[in-house]
């Protein structure tokens, strides 16, 4: 990877599935007395958070409630850009909050429904063979931009750059619970990574 502004710097993924499509399209409670979760989950927060950092830079103070009572909390804070309809170049104030009391291991992405650049259209339909990723890609230019990848495209030659596609897809393939998703990063300037399988 060179460092040219255009260049990965980052990445930081999850696998995307049918109650995350749910989110998006703001459908995302299974019972009727509520409105349900607006928000991508990623677990192993702790391991997650050096690269979320970097991703959201800034912090903001939110009032929350914790432990039954309401409480001022640190939430990061960054943009994220995508291509529009019309072509053009968006962004939008974007925020990671960490974990709740009750999910004390995940953080999350919150009012995805609100993004353009999680729209439901652009989501490939995942399979048995092929998982599909959100991929939040920071570039050098420290513009994080959303993409959602195809397993089946990261293993076609030429498609994606080489050093992107191994990285993802030895996460895909390491070993982890039938019920666990995929997540991980890559830091591609220090070297860091993780992956939550074996």
């Amino acid at each position: 990877m060179d460092n040219d502004k255009g260049s990965v710097a980052r990445i930081l993924y999850k696998e995307i599935v049918q109650g995350d499509l749910r989110k998006i399209e703001a459908q995302s409670n299974d019972a009727d007395t509520g409105g349900g979760a607006r928000d991508f989950r990623f677990g192993s927060y702790k391991k997650l958070l050096p690269v979320i950092e970097k991703m959201f830079p800034n912090r903001k103070t939110e009032n929350r409630k914790r432990n039954g009572k309401q409480v001022e909390i640190s939430v990061f804070q960054g943009r994220f850009f995508w291509i529009n309809d019309q072509h053009e170049t968006v962004n939008k104030e974007s925020f990671f909050e960490p974990p709740t009391d009750v999910r004390p291991s995940e953080g999350r992405i919150v009012r995805v429904s609100e993004y353009g650049c999680f729209d439901t259209r652009l989501i490939p339909i995942a399979g048995i063979g092929n998982r599909v990723l959100l991929l939040l890609i920071q570039l050098y230019d420290n513009s994080v931009w959303p993409y959602f990848a195809e397993e089946k495209t990261l293993r076609q030659p030429n498609v994606w750059d080489p050093a992107v596609a191994k990285e993802l897809l030895t996460c895909i393939d390491a070993t982890r619970p039938a019920n666990r998703v995929v997540i991980g990063y890559k830091d591609f300037i220090d070297g860091s990574r993780y992956c939550n399988g074996n």
